[in-house]
């Protein structure tokens, strides 16, 4: 699972990393959850790559609504391109999450430590997800909302949970993004664990246990 993510990067620098066409102004986020807005990069119909804020919790279009208990905050690797609520974004509209670390929590006796999980090098990495476009039938409310995608977790997180985001690789990034792409084995392929080796555990405070909290200070080791 992933409950609990940072986007903190200037935009200018996701632009760089994920070779985006077309920004969206930014407020840097250190405790982002979920039904918040979160950035997203996706494929507009011109074929250009956007960032884009979209809400966090997927409203699938034949849904009632954001009220209707679909949360839907992940979507299983396993399952993703069968279940109803996902299979059609699995085609049709596939994104990426960019991101800077994700957090998860280490159960010690009665209490909960958090980890921010990131890169060694503390660069921003794409994680894949599903986004989707609902309509209000009785007024002119629509809700873009997306998913991110977890799978099972690498020998590092599975200190702390069962599951993490799929990462992709930036080599794979335009195959994501690509709607015409409908190779769904291939797609498939890329729903896997990210290798352990450039990924770091940071004990964090504990106020990141609010999403009231929302400062760097979230994302600073707690000293030892």
């Amino acid at each position: 699972m992933c409950g609990r993510f940072v986007q903190y990067s200037d935009p200018e620098i996701y632009a760089s990393a994920f070779d985006l066409d077309l920004l969206s102004a930014a407020t840097p986020r250190y405790n982002l959850a979920p039904t918040q807005q979160v950035l997203v990069v996706r494929k507009t119909k011109e074929g250009t790559r956007e960032l884009v804020p979209l809400r966090w919790g997927l409203v699938p279009s034949w849904s009632k609504g954001p009220e209707s208990g679909y949360s839907m905050i992940n979507a299983r690797a396993e399952s993703v391109d069968l279940k109803p609520a996902y299979r059609n974004a699995f085609k049709h509209r596939r994104c990426l999450i960019p991101s800077e670390g994700f957090y998860e929590w280490k159960k010690t006796g009665g209490a909960k430590t958090p980890f921010l999980i990131r890169r060694a090098d503390g660069e921003p990495f794409g994680m894949a997800g599903l986004w989707e476009t609902w309509h209000g039938k009785e007024d002119d409310e629509t809700i873009e909302s997306c998913t991110i995608i977890v799978t099972e977790a690498n020998a590092l997180v599975q200190e702390l949970h069962d599951r993490m985001p799929v990462i992709l690789a930036p080599e794979d990034y335009a195959i994501w993004l690509d709607p015409e792409n409908k190779d769904t084995d291939a797609l498939r392929k890329m729903l896997r664990p990210a290798e352990p080796a450039p990924w770091a555990l940071v004990e964090v405070s504990r106020k990141v246990n609010s999403p009231k909290n929302d400062s760097p200070e979230l994302i600073e080791p707690v000293a030892a």
